[in-house]
């Protein structure tokens, strides 16, 4: 851990040197996808927990607590004293602003398969941050990961819906009251929503409910219906929105947060499979109040990924996005900043964003089936052509509308007979309203 920190470090000293707006950081977290973060508004920071990385070597999960500082826009490392959490990923967290801490639950663990239900509290008190295990009375929920927690704070409670285990998804409710501290499995009235994990959710303070949006569950398509949990205690009740506007693409695995300001809450990117895989980078958002869809289209384009996290700054009125993954190929540790106010994105930290198409062939020489992840980074007409060595065409992978976003695509060496094609060397064309780019692959027997 300490080498990626120093090497992230000296690459950043070099970075920020060339990148306008860079952080003034001497460290950063590493590349990594599936951590969790919330907004310390008392001290004017985000904290930021956990996550992993299957790209290092033997694959690694995470148990630092990093900040990030609103007014210096500065990382920095916290150091905890034990006993400290097990590294995870699919954890989740939800900022107690009564009790300044931070809470803790569940997630998976390193290993085949094994997720947790601990609970644990960060004490936010700046410089003084310290872990402390919760061990609730009650029957706890079982193990799980990918749900995302609120504060009920009128009932000074923690709330929990579905979540997965690594094999089956449900849809439960489960509260820790804080007061008694047990657990207690809630049984809402309403149709229930469907069984779901990797969704996201917010408190919408206003009218005492929590608002889910998304997620999916095994072998089932990925959703983006909105429901709402009306948290009045003893009479909790489940009630399916329908709001107005043009609606988000189903996805899971996107990152989200809430603009309290304005009653917003904020969702963006995340992935969808559709034979095909992709990876969103738009941003959407939806008036609590007026229960209206709204895409938000910044400046610059960042490229599409899941399992980032984000949290909320009230003092620049700007969304903070980490990380994420493009399946285990690739692994992001960038940082941005949307800026709600101006609609444009302040880039953080070196990243990848890029305004022109492109292909990536992983590996290159590469053997069949051949996965192609092609950026297009605005919606557009796009077609995605093989040609060979000789210029003579192959066959179209992609000739359709499409929105922005990755996808990942996989080319079975056949042209467009059906027949399978020689190794050999190949181009790979991805044109997009008249933008073209080339790149060549080499297939090997």
């Amino acid at each position: 851990m300490k080498k990626c920190i120093m090497l992230i470090a000296l690459l950043v000293f070099f970075i920020s040197n060339i990148y306008a707006g860079s952080l003034r950081i001497t460290a950063n977290p590493c590349p990594r996808s599936y951590s969790c973060m919330i907004t310390d508004s008392m001290n004017s920071r985000a904290i930021l927990f956990s996550g992993g990385n299957y790209r290092l070597p033997w694959g690694q999960f995470f148990n630092d607590v990093w900040s990030l500082d609103f007014n210096m826009e500065v990382w920095k490392l916290i150091t905890p004293p034990e006993p400290l959490p097990s590294p995870r990923i699919m954890g989740s967290v939800a900022h107690d602003q009564a009790g300044n801490r931070m809470v803790l639950f569940g997630g998976g663990l390193a290993g085949y398969n094994p997720h947790c239900n601990d609970v644990w509290s960060l004490d936010l008190t700046m410089g003084s941050e310290e872990w402390t295990e919760i061990t609730p009375s009650g029957t706890p929920p079982l193990p799980r990961g990918s749900v995302t927690p609120i504060i009920d704070p009128i009932n000074n409670r923690l709330i929990i819906f579905g979540g997965e285990d690594g094999s089956v998804a449900n849809n439960e409710v489960w509260s820790l009251d804080f007061n008694t501290l047990t657990w207690t499995e809630l049984n809402p009235s309403g149709t229930l929503p469907a069984t779901r994990f990797a969704y996201c959710a917010v408190h919408d303070q206003n009218a005492h409910r929590m608002i889910v949006f998304g997620g999916c569950d095994y072998w089932q398509p990925m959703m983006n219906d909105i429901w709402a949990l009306d948290l009045t205690y003893g009479s909790e009740s489940w009630q399916q929105l329908y709001p107005g506007g043009s609606q988000p693409s189903p996805r899971c695995r996107h990152f989200c947060t809430c603009d309290y300001l304005n009653n917003d809450m904020i969702i963006g990117f995340g992935y969808d499979y559709k034979g095909y895989l992709i990876y969103y980078n738009d941003v959407w958002k939806l008036d609590l109040n007026s229960l209206m869809w709204a895409q938000i289209l910044p400046g610059g384009v960042i490229e599409g990924r899941r399992g980032s996290c984000a949290s909320y700054n009230p003092i620049n009125e700007q969304v903070l996005i980490f990380g994420g993954d493009q399946s285990y190929d690739r692994y992001f540790g960038d940082t941005y900043a949307l800026s709600l106010d101006s609609l444009a994105i302040k880039e953080k930290q070196k990243s990848s964003v890029s305004i022109s198409p492109y292909i990536k062939i992983l590996p290159n020489p590469s053997q069949l089936p051949c996965k192609l992840n092609v950026f297009v980074p605005f919606p557009g007409n796009v077609a995605l052509r093989v040609f060979d060595a000789s210029g003579r065409f192959v066959n179209t992978l992609i000739k359709d509308q499409r929105n922005s976003g990755n996808y990942i695509i996989n080319w079975d060496g056949k042209d467009n007979s059906g027949k399978k094609v020689s190794a050999g060397t190949y181009f790979i064309n991805l044109e997009i309203d008249g933008i073209s780019e080339i790149e060549k692959v080499v297939l090997i027997e």
